[in-house]
């Protein structure tokens, strides 16, 4: 296979459908042009290979108006399956739109230029469903958006707030 290296946020639907599966090449920092953000194709026979690494998997994507899309998520290291460790990002021609924010709460610009994007209004996205695509150890990773999510509080870690 032909070296292919790219920095997760530059994906495209055609790099997903070419390889279902992208590992994050850590052990290729130092390489220049290359950094934390740097993903390699990984050709899987045995999903039991993936137990333990660092990788994002092709995923499909339900809008609550019945329409599809394409993306991906991390599949879970250890036991957590919530949305800020699975991140699960819908990858378009116009870019990614992803779900958890974290700390930082987007401006009501930026979700409106999101909703462009997808060309859908607030209702035609969320709630929205996801599921990964491949076999993965311990089963598929799915769940439910409700909205964009952002951390309440860092310091309690309470419970997300739901912008849509």
């Amino acid at each position: 296979m032909k070296k292919v290296r790219k920095q997760v946020y530059d994906l495209t639907p055609a790099d997903l459908e070419r390889f279902a599966v992208w590992e994050y090449a850590l052990d290729e920092e130092g390489v220049e042009g290359q950094d934390e953000a740097t993903v390699r194709p990984v050709s899987v026979t045995d999903p039991r290979k993936l137990k333990g690494r660092m990788v994002m998997v092709r995923a499909r994507f339900e809008l609550a108006d019945g329409s599809r899309m394409v993306g991906y998520l991390s599949p879970p290291l250890g036991a957590e399956r919530d949305l800020g460790t699975t991140q699960p990002a819908i990858v378009g021609s116009f870019g990614q739109v992803t779900f958890w924010m974290g700390i930082i709460r987007p401006k009501p610009s930026d979700l409106a230029k999101t909703y462009k994007h997808l060309g859908k209004s607030p209702s035609q996205v969320f709630p929205l469903t996801f599921e990964s695509d491949i076999d993965l150890p311990g089963g598929p990773v799915h769940g439910t958006i409700p909205g964009f999510l952002v951390i309440g509080s860092y310091a309690t870690r309470n419970k997300p707030v739901v912008l849509k």
